[in-house]
């Protein structure tokens, strides 16, 4: 255990930093309540534990306030997944794109620290079993960046891969990498029809049906495939083809591979739909006409040029970046545009104590902030910190979309002005949450008791006007565009590794969101001439979320862990649009949260509730889980304060010195089985439920 001086831009704060695989336990956090011996407090920094709930907000919106970044947002590790990191290495690699060496370290000493101690391989995320996924690209990245097969990290990746049969039962996306790195033949891939694109979308299987992601990925995927783009035979990739398989490389039948998957990365199987058309497509490959692909590969690299160009060469995801950064280099060699995309890898990368890692996403720089928002405000003492919330608004301001993209029809996308992203104003994908969370922060800035230049309420609307377009028929709110195509299509998932990637589905989180923020609209804007249309998008967006309530009371959580998160959402939802109290709704959610509290007044869940889609409880309490249970429980004006007040002792006792928190379980999730990091919610749940807690129960807490 170390405690170490971190500086951001001139800004110095302590930060206690564990082992990797350190589980904290009541000795530790008596420790943290300890100043480190030999260390100087930062000016300022009172190194004593807080002793009140008032005092715990205090120290926390201090702390965070110190590490806002020079344009007002909050800056953290969104990282997690384990298959990004090797398809930028890859990349680069066939591209003969030349990262810098001091990354190359840094990518290094990340892997081999997210390496399994027990057996030597890696997961799907950093807290996933080991699977041949996360090893086999894991194994073929640290030998590109030079790592040599006899180094001890790799020679235990290896003895994984050859004691659970190597890679050829490797999950689709790890025979698509493999192959295009040349240690694969694409004759063990199943086929991935570029000729679709060209389906019209009256059809239900067209791509621009297709949740976002999914078709963003599979649009260059089709278009790499249709080209077998392949790297240049190396004596490395010779070696790498020896080593990664149990028998020789020139004795592998490619063919017989196409539907092998090992049982350890196994999650959503093929559907009997699935199989028949692929091995009708298999037959297809043998004769396809020449003329037809050649114009399904044009028009999919035009729409690969759209997508670069309209997020500035960001692109929506990781997946997709290094992909097509990967078809433009195949297009037009080492171009212009080749090298934009080269200029924003950086915007994935994050190099934290374990090493350097690729995000997510380029960040949540809006989702964080507009979040954080809400909590300062909520605390009461925002107005003693108006540079902080200035800048935090500043972030608001410049990240809300200001246009439609071009053309939308043709390229499939929804529209887009007034919207907030997850990140940042040149991603720019419009989302039904980022835009709600935005709405709602610009809203709460309103009130606070100083000149801050609020955003207008016409921007607002505009904000309100994407939601409204985004409601689905079922009166719920999907992610990213309306729900496109029918379920049936999720019967074409081809990944083996995640579920409900086909389409865009109606989510409790972002249902609940939307709801809130139409709500606080209505409340600022009581005669604005789209209140009528509000208000019954409301009604039918409550209908929803009570349609898919558990018996249980609980909601299933789709992007954080787990039931958790979407009780908590599921409840601000239906509080916010006027549901009693005493509604069963409400009661039902208060007792499901109440039974599953811990003796230490905690709450913790494991990510294997989204995995199985029932409640697991993790090893200890969670405070970022407790922040939730906690502000579901005020919201609904539980009646009864010692559960509460347990809840809010538990999050003190974890509070450091300096008004930080702990980084704990991984929070966030997505496609039910891959987790993924958000580093700020540590510090932003814990107060906002402090905060909550001073407010109802007017700050005369005892504790």
């Amino acid at each position: 255990m170390s405690w170490t001086l971190d500086v951001d831009r001139g800004r110095q704060t302590w930060r206690y930093t564990e082992d990797k695989d350190h589980k904290p336990t009541d000795v530790d956090v008596h420790l943290l309540n300890l100043k480190a011996p030999g260390t100087t407090c930062p000016k300022g920094c009172n190194m004593t534990p807080a002793k009140s709930p008032q005092e715990a907000i205090t120290k926390a919106f201090q702390y965070f306030s110190a590490v806002q970044t020079e344009d007002g947002h909050w800056a953290g590790d969104y990282g997690g997944p384990m298959f990004l990191l090797p398809g930028l290495v890859i990349t680069c690699y066939v591209t003969g794109y030349s990262l810098p060496e001091a990354h190359c370290r840094e990518i290094i000493r990340y892997m081999l620290n997210r390496q399994n101690p027990k057996d030597g391989g890696w997961g799907l995320h950093i807290e996933a079993h080991s699977d041949i996924f996360g090893t086999a690209l894991q194994y073929v990245s640290l030998r590109i960046l030079g790592l040599p097969a006899a180094h001890p990290g790799v020679t235990r990746a290896r003895d994984f891969l050859r004691a659970n049969g190597g890679a050829v039962g490797i999950p689709s996306w790890g025979k698509f990498w493999l192959a295009v790195l040349n240690v694969y033949s694409w004759d063990g891939l199943n086929p991935i029809p570029i000729e679709f694109w060209l389906v019209p979308y009256a059809f239900p299987i067209c791509p621009g049906r297709w949740w976002c992601h999914c078709r963003m990925v599979y649009l260059p995927m089709s278009y790499l495939y249709a080209r077998r783009t392949t790297a240049a035979e190396t004596p490395l990739i010779r070696e790498l083809r020896q080593e990664l398989y149990v028998t020789d490389y020139s004795t592998i039948n490619w063919p017989a591979q196409k539907n092998s998957i090992n049982k350890l990365d196994m999650y959503a199987p093929h559907s009997t739909l699935l199989k028949g058309i692929n091995a009708a497509l298999g037959v297809y490959e043998g004769v396809h006409s020449k003329w037809l692909r050649d114009k399904a590969i044009d028009f999919t690299f035009d729409h690969i040029r759209y997508e670069d160009e309209q997020t500035k060469y960001i692109d929506i995801g990781p997946v997709n970046k290094t992909l097509n950064m990967l078809c433009v280099w195949d297009r037009e060699g080492q171009s212009p545009n080749f090298f934009k995309h080269a200029d924003r890898l950086q915007d994935y990368l994050w190099l934290a104590n374990d090493g350097m890692k690729m995000q997510g996403y380029n960040g949540s720089q809006l989702w964080d902030t507009a979040f954080t928002i809400q909590a300062f405000v909520e605390t009461g003492i925002a107005g003693q910190f108006p540079d902080t919330m200035r800048l935090a608004n500043h972030y608001l301001d410049i990240s809300q979309v200001p246009d439609n993209s071009p053309n939308m029809n043709h390229y499939f996308r929804h529209i887009s002005k007034g919207a907030w992203p997850f990140s940042t104003v040149d991603h720019g994908w419009p989302i039904s949450d980022c835009t709600a969370e935005g709405v709602k922060a610009a809203l709460s800035l309103r009130s606070l008791p100083f000149h801050i230049a609020p955003i207008s309420i016409d921007r607002v609307a505009e904000g309100i006007n994407v939601i409204l377009s985004l409601q689905n028929k079922d009166g719920g709110w999907a992610s990213y565009e309306n729900k496109r195509g029918p379920n049936w299509l999720e019967k074409f998932n081809p990944s083996e590794v995640f579920q409900n990637i086909m389409i865009d589905y109606s989510y409790v989180e972002c249902s609940a969101a939307c709801i809130q923020a139409m709500c606080a609209f209505r409340s600022q804007a009581p005669n604005h001439p789209r209140i009528k249309e509000v208000n019954g998008s409301i009604e039918r967006g409550v209908r929803f979320i009570k349609s898919i309530q558990r018996d249980n009371g609980s909601w299933l959580g789709s992007w954080g862990i787990c039931f958790t998160y979407g009780t908590w959402f599921g409840v601000e939802g239906l509080v916010a649009a006027g549901e009693p109290l005493t509604s069963p709704h409400i009661v039902k959610a208060c007792k499901f949260l109440l039974s599953k509290q811990r003796d230490d007044g905690g709450w913790g869940e494991s990510f294997m509730s989204n995995v199985t889609k029932e409640y697991v409880h993790n090893d200890q309490s969670q405070i970022v889980n407790t922040g939730w249970a906690l502000l579901t429980l005020m919201a609904a004006k539980y009646p009864q304060r010692e559960p509460i007040e347990r809840g809010i002792k538990f999050l003190i006792s974890r509070q450091y010195p300096n008004g930080d928190f702990p980084q704990e379980s991984i929070i966030g999730v997505f496609n039910f089985n891959c987790m993924i990091s958000y580093s700020n919610y540590k510090n932003i749940f814990p107060l906002w439920a402090l905060a909550r807690y001073c407010n109802i129960y007017l700050q005369k807490a005892n504790l």
